[in-house]
């Protein structure tokens, strides 16, 4: 019995020294790996501008499309039959001033209207009598006026009263409601041709001869090909620096050839979306065409002690990361101008560090170092 025990006592001392051994092998493996420098692996590279402060000469840059300035829409304000002429109502063809745009069929009412002149004319001459007799003074022009008349022809003005008791004796007669009756007529009767207002062409045309127009129908537009408004935008902080009358130089970017504007008129009222004001450029050229797209100078002026950054690393509206002792810092920035790639600004001094690029995520505090 005592031998099995020692046996059993010395295997047993066997296995507890084996799996001491394994143990400590084990632990040994789980030692911590050396750290790496932290703060080395935060430091990035950066590169940087020196920004200095000086008088920059600014421009107020305008852009937009051009409408013209004579443009109207053709609407009918009777309803009858489309006729044809010589110079067809087809978009792109030209009219004078004064020239028919187009012409409706007025036949029966142009009979009508001389049926009426001529009831008129009778009722006069029934009158002229009793003129004879109750203003003698007045016959010889009352008789010149019936002998003159055309029931084919626009009425002329009645002949001038003498006194009141004349004026009554021919409102009693209804002479002047019959008159000015008459003169409606012929109003209307000219709606059936409608006049160009100015020299231009038609464009939008959708009506064809023969057809039946209605009254209050669209039938085209009419535009002056040659006279065009740019309508552009201008801060409230620029609107001082311009005024009516003054030149600004236009191109576009599709066609060789630079255009004199000038400023026509200025709006009022701060556009509350955009927050600027409409400023209107005239311009004046066969060149140009209705819906192209022009840009150019509007003004120069000086502005004093600011700094000029390009526009991309302005970050919030009016923030810049700067460089100081090895640290980024998010500083604020006021915006004086701001033109095409460029933004004027202060409140950055001379010799300042500005990061000249982007930098993924960048904030307040961060080490960097200058490539």
């Amino acid at each position: 019995m005592n031998k099995l025990k020692i046996r059993r006592t010395s295997f047993m001392a066997i296995i507890i020294i084996i799996v001491s051994v394994i143990g400590f092998k084990f632990l040994s493996g789980l030692k911590e790996a050396p750290k790496k420098d932290s703060s080395k692996a935060k430091i990035i590279k950066v590169e940087v501008i020196n920004v200095m402060n000086e008088d920059v000469a600014a421009d107020i840059s305008v852009n937009g499309r051009l409408n013209s300035k004579y443009k109207i829409d053709i609407f009918t304000e009777v309803t009858g039959r489309l006729l044809a002429s010589k110079k067809s109502f087809k978009e792109g063809v030209k009219f004078k001033k004064g020239e028919v745009l187009l012409k409706l069929d007025d036949a029966n009412y142009r009979l009508n209207l001389n049926a009426t002149r001529s009831s008129f004319h009778s009722l006069l001459t029934q009158l002229l009598a009793e003129v004879k007799i109750e203003y003698p003074d007045h016959f010889s022009q009352w008789e010149s006026y019936i002998n003159n008349f055309n029931p084919e022809s626009n009425i002329e003005e009645l002949p001038k009263v003498l006194n009141n008791k004349e004026k009554n004796y021919l409102v009693s007669k209804n002479i002047y409601s019959q008159y000015y009756s008459i003169k409606a007529h012929e109003a209307q009767l000219d709606k059936y041709r409608v006049i160009a207002p100015f020299t231009g062409v038609v464009n939008n045309a959708n009506i064809n001869p023969n057809s039946i127009v209605r009254a209050g129908q669209k039938l085209a537009e009419f535009i002056n090909p040659s006279v065009f408004e740019l309508a552009v935008g201008v801060s409230l902080a620029e609107i001082s620096k311009i005024e009516i009358g003054d030149i600004v130089m236009l191109n576009s970017s599709d066609i060789a050839g630079e255009w004199k504007g000038r400023i026509s008129r200025i709006g009022e009222s701060l556009d509350d979306r955009t927050m600027t004001f409409q400023v209107y450029i005239e311009v004046k050229s066969s060149q140009l065409y209705e819906g192209m797209y022009l840009k150019g100078v509007m003004s120069s002026f000086m502005v004093n002690n600011v700094s000029k950054i390009p526009s991309n690393l302005i970050r919030n509206g009016n923030f810049v990361y700067t460089v100081n002792d090895s640290l980024l810092h998010f500083q604020k920035i006021e915006i004086v101008h701001e033109a095409k790639g460029f933004t004027l600004v202060r409140g950055i001094e001379d010799n300042t560090q500005l990061i000249s690029h982007n930098v993924s995520n960048a904030h307040e505090g961060m080490v960097v170092t200058i490539d």
